[in-house]
């Protein structure tokens, strides 16, 4: 058995993965490196991670004698992580990611019991002189290139194929005819949304009201007005406009989360026209994440991006974390292999 580490920005998932490859367990915890870039330490992510692991275990009934080794993906190798690791500079593919895992030896870095094999980000590739001129070329991933992975190694898309991966940032990744990662593009949405939510008096807005009556505004309609009224006054007004829409008009709670939900969205849409324009948006576009982010991004790019060909949707999060499991084993097969 080995454990697969999937640490984010705000949350972290560990899975038990027994000798067949199956997900035998898995848990997670609101704890990321969000954590060590407010409070400026470490501790907080690796405390975290490592309750996370023993209660997993605990929770299962599992020895930690029984887990060989741990693979981990994501932030965790980035400065605010736990051990930092260069990125590895695009085009890549499973090769590459393979070939450059690191094996983490100082058991300080986290204190389980088994060997931790760090899986490496990517980055675009960029002039080695770039300046702040050049800001729009540059982008980074830490934890998708292993869901992209396990998206064109288990669901075998078109290729080319755009991947967009929909969690706290939005990330839009271009993937070549040999399986490689060519280049992204991120935007902070998923943060966005939160701190919306949770530091501006938006995040009221959205909540249920005793009484409140809902006109009946489809979805598609809430989300076309959203952009238009992104296109026509800005994100930062548009922002504003829930609060409009509880004191001044008649509208439920759902609705104004769409319309929320959709400004946000809207916005996104610049980096795929962005995409586009480079050549990086392919025909066939795979949408990772949450299901009602799903279906309002196809609906956009169908809409208002004018993509005309499949849009496939990724939503169920078991289905969600199995290819980002099945991602990390295909980059660490042969270390399974010799651990095994």
């Amino acid at each position: 058995m080995f454990a697969v580490i999937d640490s984010g920005t705000t949350n972290s998932r560990i899975y038990l993965v027994d000798e067949q490859r199956n997900i035998v367990a898995s848990s997670t915890k609101k704890v990321g490196v969000r954590d060590t870039a407010i409070t400026g330490s470490r501790e907080t992510l690796r405390s975290g991670l490592k309750e996370l692991f023993f209660e997993l275990l605990a929770q299962e009934g599992v020895d930690e004698k029984e887990v060989k080794f741990a693979i981990a993906s994501g932030m965790i190798t980035s400065e605010i992580g736990l051990m930092e690791l260069p990125h590895l500079t695009a085009p890549v593919g499973l090769c590459e990611l393979s070939e450059h895992i690191y094996k983490c030896t100082d058991p300080n870095v986290l204190p389980i019991p088994c060997p931790l094999y760090f899986v490496r980000g990517v980055r675009n590739c960029y002039r080695k002189d770039a300046q702040i001129t050049d800001l729009c070329d540059i982008d980074f991933m830490r934890g998708e290139e292993v869901q992209c992975i396990g998206i064109m190694e288990q669901l075998h898309p078109s290729l080319p194929c755009t991947i967009v991966v929909l969690s706290s940032h939005t990330k839009i990744i271009f993937c070549d005819e040999n399986k490689k990662i060519v280049s992204s593009k991120t935007t902070l949405s998923g943060q966005l949304r939160e701190a919306l939510l949770e530091a501006t008096n938006i995040g009221k807005s959205l909540e249920s009201e005793p009484g409140e009556e809902a006109y009946g505004y489809s979805f598609e309609t809430l989300v076309d007005t959203a952009y238009d009224c992104v296109g026509r006054d800005g994100i930062i007004r548009a922002l504003l406009m829930p609060r409009f829409m509880q004191v001044l008009l008649k509208t439920d709670a759902w609705e104004r989360k769409v319309f929320t939900d959709a400004i946000i969205a809207a916005d996104d849409m610049k980096a795929f026209f962005a995409m586009k324009a480079q050549g990086y948006l392919a025909n066939t576009i795979i949408l990772f994440g949450h299901e009602t982010r799903c279906h309002m991004y196809k609906n956009l790019l169908q809409k208002k991006v004018g993509v005309t060909g499949e849009i496939l949707e990724i939503y169920d999060k078991s289905t969600i974390g199995k290819l980002t499991v099945d991602g990390a084993i295909a980059v660490a097969e042969k270390i399974i292999e010799k651990e095994d």
